[in-house]
């Protein structure tokens, strides 16, 4: 009996398809292309945006020249099982049955050894032939793997967003979230080589498909409409509809509020403990207290709270400043792309509409923040409750002979001024 099978190396590109078919979808079909006895393709997945994955065959396996679809659910709750009940070494196989009368050939296969499935083959999908022809004729651009992974990194470090840019001219990193606009300093020793701009879905076919090959090469395609991206033995795309409004959007120019350069390990040390904290971790709440003399970081609720001053380079504050930070946010900021050294910069920022934002800088670009956390606003009302924790807190130093003068540290190195 012809069989069709499915190689090991292919499982993950085939699940990614076939996770991606909805009952809703109005071409609930996936479509087989054998072009020749060596090769064919699986397409399917989402109607208007679909996937495909090249499928290397055996002239033993007894397979006609053919196209033809099938019930996309059908096929996908025998993929499932099969999945499941094989090993990830070992090939899916199903049996292809040409019948003397029929021009379609009927599949059969074999759930978990003990249920029979079968699939009619229905004449192919003429948009999965269309986006089959589409590959072999667009004119792709080439990016190494390991740059692609890079790129990942970085969108990854900028979580969340809508719209993650690459921008080659400016040299800078640009994300929209919450319909703003932000520019961003690009890594460490990075340059920006292949300009690229992305919405949250492409981002994640981009992924698919750079954490499942080893090819040495990304195939990808841009334009107004959608994104492919391919690594050659499977293709991934979506669409980029959502990036119109983005093309004509400006960016919101900011000024710098409050700059203070600070040592990272105390700043990072109390954040991990406020999560460690569950009421703290709960409130998702962080507050930054500046002054011309003191940074305090302080996660403070009825039940418990924790506060401590953190230990300053430089401080640039023209009134006592209190400001309410997403705890969860705030925490994720990846310290070890922003520095080596053992100090950061950040600045409270604020555009014309009085929206805040806190930027990190890196060594390497003093003017744009590498990243930046939106949710952050003033926190006057808690103004009294945090100068009562400080004054606590100073009392208790003392005691323990502490030296009070917390701002003063030799072993820092400062930033260039912006």
């Amino acid at each position: 009996m012809p069989k069709l099978e499915f190689n090991a190396d292919r499982k993950q590109g085939i699940s990614h398809l076939v996770n991606a078919i909805s009952d809703r979808d109005p071409i609930p079909y996936v479509t087989v292309v054998i072009e020749n006895k060596e090769l064919g393709y699986l397409i399917g997945g989402q109607s208007d945006f679909p996937s495909m994955v090249q499928l290397p065959l055996s002239s033993d396996w007894g397979l006609k020249k053919g196209q033809w679809s099938l019930c996309a659910s059908s096929f996908g709750t025998w993929w499932r099982a099969e999945l499941d009940n094989t090993l990830n070494r070992n090939p899916i196989t199903i049996e292809v049955e040409y019948g003397k009368q029929q021009k379609l050939p009927i599949l059969n296969g074999l759930m978990a050894q003990v249920s029979r499935l079968y699939i009619q083959a229905k004449p192919p999908i003429e948009e999965h032939l269309a986006f089959l022809e589409q590959h072999k004729n667009q004119a792709y651009q080439s990016l190494p793997t390991d740059s692609a992974r890079m790129i990942l990194n970085v969108a990854e470090a900028h979580q969340p967003f809508d719209v993650f840019e690459l921008n080659k001219e400016l040299q800078k990193v640009r994300i929209e979230r919450d319909n703003n606009i932000q520019t961003c300093a690009l890594p460490e020793n990075m340059e920006v080589t292949h300009g690229i701009l992305l919405n949250k879905d492409s981002v994640v076919q981009l992924e698919r498909i750079c954490h499942n090959t080893d090819a040495e090469q990304i195939l990808y395609y841009l334009d107004d409409e959608r994104a492919i991206f391919s690594d050659g033995h499977s293709v991934n795309s979506s669409s980029l509809a959502s990036l119109r409004e983005y093309r004509l959007k400006k960016e919101s120019a900011y000024r710098v509020e409050v700059k203070i350069i600070i040592n990272i390990y105390d700043f990072k040390e109390d954040l991990k403990k406020y999560l460690s904290i569950t009421p703290l971790k709960k409130a998702n709440q962080a507050l930054l207290y500046i002054d011309k003399d003191y940074v305090m970081l302080a996660s403070l609720v009825e039940e418990t709270g924790s506060n401590r001053f953190i230990r300053t380079k430089h401080i640039d504050c023209h009134k006592p400043s209190l400001y309410s930070i997403n705890l969860s946010q705030l925490s994720r900021v990846q310290i070890k792309d922003i520095t080596n050294a053992e100090q950061m910069k950040i600045a409270v920022l604020i555009n014309e509409q009085g929206g805040l934002k806190l930027g990190f800088y890196n060594d390497r670009d003093n003017a744009e923040p590498y990243q930046s956390i939106t949710d952050i606003e003033y926190a006057s009302p808690k103004m009294e409750l945090v100068l009562q924790s400080k004054a606590r807190l100073e009392i208790m130093l003392k005691q323990q002979n502490a030296d009070g003068d917390t701002h003063s540290q030799d072993d820092l190195f400062g930033f260039k001024d912006v």
